[in-house]
Protein backbone atom coordinates (compact mmCIF):
# COMPACT_ATOMS: atom_id res chain seq x y z
CA UNK A 1 0.00 0.00 0.00
CA UNK A 2 1.12 3.78 -0.96
CA UNK A 3 1.71 5.88 1.93
CA UNK A 4 -0.13 9.16 1.85
CA UNK A 5 2.37 12.39 2.16
CA UNK A 6 1.22 15.82 3.33
CA UNK A 7 3.46 18.73 2.37
CA UNK A 8 2.14 22.42 4.13
CA UNK A 9 3.87 25.49 3.62
CA UNK A 10 2.15 28.50 4.99
CA UNK A 11 -1.34 28.58 3.71
CA UNK A 12 -0.96 26.08 0.27
CA UNK A 13 -0.74 22.42 0.72
CA UNK A 14 -0.60 18.98 -0.95
CA UNK A 15 -1.85 15.79 0.15
CA UNK A 16 0.02 13.12 -2.48
CA UNK A 17 1.31 9.51 -2.99
CA UNK A 18 4.86 8.70 -4.34
CA UNK A 19 5.49 5.68 -6.25
CA UNK A 20 9.41 4.70 -7.64
CA UNK A 21 9.95 8.53 -6.71
CA UNK A 22 7.18 9.86 -8.74
CA UNK A 23 4.26 11.64 -7.53
CA UNK A 24 1.52 9.42 -9.04
CA UNK A 25 -1.64 11.34 -7.41
CA UNK A 26 -2.11 14.45 -5.53
CA UNK A 27 -4.73 16.92 -3.79
CA UNK A 28 -4.09 20.35 -3.78
CA UNK A 29 -5.48 22.79 -1.42
CA UNK A 30 -5.16 26.23 0.22
CA UNK A 31 -6.40 27.08 3.78
CA UNK A 32 -7.57 31.02 4.75
CA UNK A 33 -9.56 32.19 7.69
CA UNK A 34 -10.12 28.86 8.62
CA UNK A 35 -11.31 27.14 5.19
CA UNK A 36 -9.47 24.48 3.58
CA UNK A 37 -9.91 25.16 -0.06
CA UNK A 38 -9.33 21.72 -1.74
CA UNK A 39 -9.36 23.34 -5.26
CA UNK A 40 -7.98 19.78 -7.17
CA UNK A 41 -7.33 16.09 -7.14
CA UNK A 42 -5.73 13.85 -9.61
CA UNK A 43 -4.30 10.74 -10.38
CA UNK A 44 -2.17 9.40 -13.18
CA UNK A 45 -4.60 8.47 -15.67
CA UNK A 46 -2.83 4.76 -16.03
CA UNK A 47 -4.09 4.32 -11.98
CA UNK A 48 -7.60 5.62 -12.20
CA UNK A 49 -10.28 3.54 -10.90
CA UNK A 50 -8.15 2.20 -8.09
CA UNK A 51 -9.29 4.30 -5.32
CA UNK A 52 -6.30 6.41 -4.91
CA UNK A 53 -8.44 9.72 -4.85
CA UNK A 54 -10.53 8.76 -2.57
CA UNK A 55 -7.64 7.78 -0.10
CA UNK A 56 -6.76 11.52 -0.82
CA UNK A 57 -9.81 13.29 -0.36
CA UNK A 58 -10.58 10.63 3.16
CA UNK A 59 -6.92 12.19 4.33
CA UNK A 60 -7.99 15.50 3.86
CA UNK A 61 -11.21 15.03 5.39
CA UNK A 62 -9.24 13.92 8.44
CA UNK A 63 -6.83 16.17 8.59
CA UNK A 64 -9.62 18.89 8.62
CA UNK A 65 -11.63 18.05 11.08
CA UNK A 66 -8.28 17.30 13.15
CA UNK A 67 -7.88 20.92 12.47
CA UNK A 68 -11.33 22.24 13.17
CA UNK A 69 -11.37 23.54 9.13
CA UNK A 70 -14.16 24.40 7.34
CA UNK A 71 -13.68 22.62 3.45
CA UNK A 72 -15.05 24.42 0.16
CA UNK A 73 -15.01 21.97 -2.38
CA UNK A 74 -13.89 23.68 -5.25
CA UNK A 75 -12.71 20.50 -7.44
CA UNK A 76 -15.34 18.68 -9.02
CA UNK A 77 -14.40 15.40 -7.50
CA UNK A 78 -14.65 16.67 -3.90
CA UNK A 79 -17.86 18.14 -4.04
CA UNK A 80 -19.24 15.33 -6.03
CA UNK A 81 -18.14 13.22 -2.76
CA UNK A 82 -19.83 16.02 -0.60
CA UNK A 83 -23.12 15.94 -2.46
CA UNK A 84 -22.76 12.24 -2.74
CA UNK A 85 -23.47 12.01 1.40
CA UNK A 86 -24.15 15.38 2.50
CA UNK A 87 -25.00 14.38 6.33
CA UNK A 88 -21.17 12.96 6.44
CA UNK A 89 -19.93 15.70 5.95
CA UNK A 90 -22.15 18.66 7.05
CA UNK A 91 -19.78 19.26 9.93
CA UNK A 92 -16.79 20.12 7.14
CA UNK A 93 -19.16 22.03 4.12
CA UNK A 94 -18.31 25.48 4.04
CA UNK A 95 -21.28 26.16 0.97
Amino acid sequence: MMDIQRKIDDNKGRFFIEKDGRQIAELDFKIEDNILDAYHTGVRPELEGQGIAGRLFNEMVDYAREKGYKVNPSCPYILAKFRKSPDEYRDLWSS
